[in-house]
């Protein structure tokens, strides 16, 4: 205070700014302290496409890119996978040609069964690689452009990157799937065309809709495997040949075996179908699931009085009796658990497969029952209740419950599973995310039910945000209430702020905005390596319009709302992406769009 009064009272200039658009700051000699620093540390994912160690082999090629900067958490022991041609072929992962005149496309089936990813232990970069396609309908162009004061950048012109964070199942993880309070991602990125040797087919010819994402999280696809896929080797084909004289058409793709004729090792030697139900495996070593429910008919049960004695003949006699020979083929409930006695279990685990299911039958049994007015005369067949539809059974007039369905919803795995940030041509920048909406729905028998679907929620702000042909420095930040690891565990998703920067000043925002936590596909992990926990750079997601099984092209693979919906690509330059997992605050942002701003 005697500061500003014997010097700088005549010169005090508060500035108070509209919170709710400008971050807060305090300032004299209109000068802003944006010394930044505050964020060191937590920068856990660096690509600069002007530093050589950031390409694979140190090589300018657009093929791979590896982070500068690893998470200081990050797990690796090191993995071999040999199933990864189930999922890897449907970005460009795993590759393949397909050879002329090979009837039965072996090369094909090679890559779906036969390709094997390893990961060096130690190795917790984030790595991503060019998505590249299978089918020829569409391309996906980079170019590494060298020289100007913004130095080495990668052009895109409907190519991306994609990669993944973490193995569902495995310790394998270089990033985190939720943080304590915020995250933040930082481009420098150009919207601009330089594609005009390009002129084939790109995602956003015929998803122009989809234009325009540069940043995209969660699972990059559905599950490919949801159905069983027996190709198009039917009507009069055999064997992936057509006999002379037939008239039908043989799959260009066609494959033996067929999807529906392979099988994987699971866990403990259990086999794994490639198609559904989604399973998980477990091994029980907790012995009060191991015995406990077996029902041992080795000794009858014995009458008379509690307390009450008896002979050991009687003993005997009623030992003679039995009618199961104790230990040999006693049975329990044939649930995996339980059904073990002292002479059937030979000691460790007890291997459980489980299905994903979910009980369709809602009818509550306490509504059922309890509540029927026996009267004087009633005999079972007369009973009745207060007529409110509820309570009115009786174990005589009830004839039971029907069976129970089991049902599983495609779309849950992809539900608030799937955002992507996109700049539109008109300069406006937001996100689009998959979620979920109901609606009630009446049957004809009047039963009123609420059914769920997915739905696209998106917001933009205003256009001209971020200007064409000029480097922009943008910046996405999350911010919500703070957890610990130990509470992230069990808490539920959080409310905050998703903001949106660009040049160092913040231009949109969404209050009360979703905690996005990416997570697993219902589906055995060996079947969705590399699925799910997914980073796009450049561009959003396939989904599964490239991806091949066996037989090439299901189907009922194609249109799917992750392909509909994020299908698209950033058309221009991204020179520099960091991923965040702290809050960057609005010194820090000014200090780094300062620092920076001098090479672009």
């Amino acid at each position: 205070m005697g500061n500003i009064k014997n010097f700088n009272f005549n010169k005090l200039d508060l500035k108070l700014s509209n919170s709710d658009y400008w971050d807060f700051y305090l300032a004299t000699d209109e000068y802003n302290d944006c010394g930044g620093g505050s964020n060191s540390g937590c920068t856990a994912v660096w690509y600069d496409f002007n530093n050589i160690q950031t390409y694979a082999n140190s090589a300018l090629t657009a093929t791979s890119i590896y982070s500068l900067t690893t998470w200081g958490e990050a797990v690796n022991t090191g993995y071999t996978f040999n199933t990864i041609g189930l999922t890897g072929i449907d970005n460009g992962l795993i590759t393949f040609n397909k050879t002329t005149g090979d009837t039965s496309n072996q090369a094909l089936l090679s890559a779906i069964t036969g390709t094997t990813l390893v990961i060096p232990s130690g190795d917790t970069r984030l790595h991503m690689t060019r998505v590249t396609g299978t089918t020829g309908n569409y391309i996906y162009p980079i170019t590494i452009i060298t020289g100007g004061t913004a130095g080495t950048y990668s052009n895109l012109c409907g190519g991306f990157y994609q990669g993944y964070y973490k193995i569902d199942g495995y310790t394998y993880e270089v990033l985190p799937t939720r943080v304590n309070q915020s995250w933040s991602a930082e481009f420098w990125l150009i919207p601009q065309d330089l594609c005009a040797s390009f002129t084939a087919t790109t995602l956003n010819d015929d998803y122009p809709n989809n234009k325009g994402f540069f940043f995209y999280m969660g699972t990059r696809g559905e599950n490919k495997y949801w159905n069983i896929w027996n190709g198009a080797d039917t009507g009069c084909t055999s064997g992936c040949t057509v006999p002379t004289g037939c008239t039908d058409t043989l799959s260009n793709w066609c494959t033996i075996p067929k999807e529906s004729e392979m099988t994987i090792i699971g866990d403990y030697g259990v086999a794994i179908p490639l198609d559904p139900p989604q399973v998980t495996i477990d091994l029980i070593t907790n012995q009060f699931l191991i015995y406990g429910r077996a029902r041992d008919d080795g000794y009858n049960f014995l009458t008379g009085a509690t307390g009450s004695f008896i002979t050991e003949e009687d003993i005997a006699a009623a030992n003679t009796a039995t009618t199961c020979n104790r230990c040999s083929s006693c049975g329990g409930n044939h649930d995996g658990l339980g059904s073990k006695t002292v002479c059937s279990y030979s000691g460790g685990g007890i291997v459980v497969v489980k299905t994903a299911e979910h009980n369709t039958n809602s009818t509550n049994p306490f509504l059922i029952y309890g509540r029927a007015n026996s009267g004087s005369t009633c005999n079972c067949s007369a009973c009745s209740g207060p007529n409110d539809g509820f309570g009115n059974q009786t174990v005589c007039s009830f004839s039971g419950l029907t069976s129970p369905t089991t049902e599983l919803d495609y779309n849950l795995d992809i539900i608030d599973n799937a955002i992507g940030f996109r700049i539109k041509d008109n300069g406006s920048i937001g996100y689009r995310l998959l979620t979920v909406t109901g609606q009630c729905v009446t049957a004809t028998t009047g039963v009123v039910s609420y059914v769920s679907g997915v739905t696209i929620e998106e917001q933009y702000s205003d256009a001209g945000i971020v200007t064409m042909g000029d480097w922009s420095y943008v910046v996405i930040k999350y911010v919500t209430d703070y957890k610990s690891d130990c509470d992230l565990k069990t808490a539920s998703r959080r409310k905050g702020r998703l903001s949106f920067y660009v040049n160092g000043k913040l231009k949109f925002w969404v209050d009360e905005f979703s905690e996005f936590i990416a997570r697993r596909l219902s589906e055995y992990k060996d079947k969705q390596l590399g699925v799910p926990f997914n980073f796009s750079l450049g561009g959003g997601s396939l989904g599964l319009i490239e991806s091949q099984t066996f037989d090439g092209l299901d189907p009922n693979d194609r249109n799917l709302p992750i392909q509909e919906n994020f299908a698209g690509t950033f058309i221009g330059g991204i020179s520099q992406f960091k991923f965040n997992l702290c809050e960057l605050t609005y010194d820090d942002i000014q200090n780094n769009y300062l620092s920076g701003s001098a090479r672009y």
